[in-house]
C-alpha cells in the first residue's frame, strides 16, 4: 500500500523536473568581449573599427543568453540604448562589470538593441535577435537595421539553470530505484 503515495511523489517530481527543463532547450548563450584597451581614449583604435564589443553587432535567436565579458584592465557597463536617448538603460543594465567579470542578459523578444559603456560613451554595440531556431540576419557593415526594439518593461524569461537537470536527474533515479525496490513500474 505505501507504493501508491511514493509513485505519485516520483511521478510529480519527475513532472516539476520535465516543466523546469522544457523552456531552457530553447535557451542559447552567445559571448562579446570588452576589447582590452577600449576606454583608454576615443581614439582607440576599436572605436574606428566599432568593435570595443566585439562581435558587434552580435546576430542571435530568440531566448538567447548573452554574456559580456570584461577584458579590459578598467571597469565598463552594458547599457541598452543609444547615449542620447532618454530611456538608456530601461531594458538591461549591467552596472559597473570589473576587470575579468561578467554580465548576462537573455533576449526574450525579437528586435534590433543597441547598447553602449557609460563609462567611455563611445564604446558601442549592437544585438540583432532574430525568431527562434533562426538566426537573426548579419548587418556586417555597422550601420543599424532601425530604431532599437524596446521591450515591455515586465517582459521576463525564466531561466532554471542547472537546478532543473539535478530535480530531473534526482526524479528519474528515484522512479529507477523505486522500480528496481518494488519490481513495479509505477503507473504516472
Amino acid at each position: 500500500m505505501k507504493s501508491k503515495p511514493f509513485g505519485a511523489l516520483f511521478g510529480l517530481l519527475a513532472l516539476v523536473a520535465i516543466l523546469g527543463v522544457v523552456p531552457a532547450f530553447g535557451q542559447e548563450a552567445s559571448d562579446v568581449t570588452i576589447v582590452a584597451g577600449a576606454g583608454s581614449s576615443a581614439s582607440a583604435a576599436c572605436v574606428s573599427t566599432n568593435n570595443c564589443f566585439s562581435p558587434s553587432p552580435l546576430s542571435v535567436s530568440l531566448g538567447t543568453t548573452v554574456t559580456w565579458k570584461n577584458t579590459d584592465t578598467v571597469s565598463h557597463t552594458v547599457t541598452s540604448g543609444k547615449v542620447s536617448d532618454n530611456d538608456a538603460g530601461s531594458l538591461f543594465d549591467s552596472g559597473l562589470v570589473k576587470p575579468t567579470k561578467t554580465f548576462q542578459f537573455t533576449f526574450a523578444n525579437a528586435g534590433t538593441f543597441n547598447y553602449f559603456c557609460t563609462v567611455p560613451p563611445w564604446m558601442v554595440g549592437q544585438v540583432i535577435v532574430g525568431a527562434a531556431g533562426q538566426n537573426a540576419p548579419g548587418n556586417q557593415t555597422g550601420i543599424p537595421l532601425g530604431p532599437p526594439y524596446t521591450a515591455p518593461s515586465n517582459a521576463t524569461v525564466p531561466e532554471f539553470g542547472p537546478v532543473a537537470s539535478l530535480v530531473l536527474a534526482i526524479a528519474v533515479l528515484s522512479i529507477v530505484v523505486f522500480a528496481a525496490k518494488t519490481r513495479v513500474i509505477p503507473r504516472l
